[in-house]
């Protein structure tokens, strides 16, 4: 069979699934709606979108739903390339996604869309110039309830937490060990449970019991810092909330159910006590050693982490001397 004989049958297939996609769309409207879907094939989503919007202005029934679903598909995509490539068209096209959001019915899979579309932009907030428009753009989608659905709430917080993490990551008034403990906050709420692999989970789960062991070492003295962070970061307050208010209440009590928390995660045959000491020397080189905390971008947001990530041959953060693999890594 010839390579012309695949093309025609490829390309009669796809007319054919697209007719079947486009059934409900009124007769008047369907070669409009075809040429839309052929501008997102040919990747010129501008177009693509204009001309949806243009039907939806004539008919925004759920004769159009195909229409509506395209649009709300292609807006992530079209946002992203106005911000990768600079082209001075992310106002525009942000305010036509505002009325459109407006224009239909914000149900389950407009939300979804909705949701993918924060996600993608979040994840370009490497961008300096970039971050105030984010932050536009999160806050117009939280003051207009458009994410109604509770289970995408995580994402809007999520946002907001990922946004003030650029801000803190800046801020002197916030060291090193703070701004890791933060970044491990967000990872703990947003990434931890996404995260498939057991292993991975409990090296998180490690690195979260041990930053939290550290802050509540550097809590006594230091009160007014948490409270500069729940005035300045409010979203990123709420994640340490609990441990700050079981640190108000005894530190030292604090202190203890975390290292009971943290005790089965180091080698067989380790005891409280020596779990604590080894966990005190730990912190004292932390604190001589401390620096900028790196920024990683991840899928769903943004973390730090005060280094690079543990190697299976490094020495175990718990500071047991021991290799991480002989230690707190040995059955990951």
């Amino acid at each position: 069979m010839s390579n012309i004989d695949i093309e025609t049958m490829n390309k009669n297939y796809t007319q054919k699934r697209l007719s079947e996609q486009l059934a409900d769309v009124p007769q008047e409207l369907k070669a409009q709606a075809v040429e839309a879907f052929e501008y997102e094939g040919t990747e010129e989503y501008d177009k693509a979108i204009d001309t949806g919007l243009k039907i939806l202005e004539q008919d925004n029934s759920t004769a159009v739903e195909e229409v509506k679903i395209l649009v709300a598909r292609l807006f992530p995509k079209l946002l992203r390339m106005d911000i990768e490539t600079e082209n001075q068209n992310y106002q525009n096209d942000v305010e036509k996604y505002y009325g459109f959001l407006d224009s239909v019915p914000m149900n389950e899979v407009m939300q979804e869309y909705l949701v993918e579309t924060l996600i993608r932009l979040c994840e370009l907030m490497d961008n300096k110039w970039y971050r105030p428009l984010f932050a536009e753009f999160v806050r117009h989608i939280d003051e207009k309830e458009y994410l109604s659905e509770e289970k995408y709430q995580d994402t809007l917080k999520s946002a907001y937490a990922s946004m003030e993490s650029f801000n803190y990551y800046d801020d002197v008034k916030i060291n090193s060990l703070m701004k890791g403990y933060l970044q491990t906050c967000y990872r703990r709420a947003y990434t931890m449970k996404d995260e498939k692999l057991e292993s991975v989970k409990n090296s998180m789960m490690i690195e979260a019991l041990t930053n939290e062991w550290y802050v509540c070492q550097y809590y006594s003295g230091n009160e007014e810092v948490f409270a500069y962070i729940q005035e300045t970061y409010p979203h990123s307050y709420e994640l340490m909330a609990d441990l700050v208010e079981a640190m108000k209440e005894d530190v030292q009590a604090a202190a203890d159910e975390i290292l009971n928390k943290l005790l089965p995660y180091a080698a067989p045959g380790t005891t409280i006590d020596q779990l604590r000491i080894a966990m005190q020397h730990s912190y004292e080189e932390n604190e001589k050693t401390s620096h900028k905390p790196k920024v990683i971008y991840g899928g769903k947001g943004t973390y730090m982490r005060n280094g690079s990530k543990i190697g299976r041959n490094d020495p175990c953060p718990c500071g047991s001397g021991k290799k991480y693999k002989q230690c707190c890594g040995k059955n990951l």
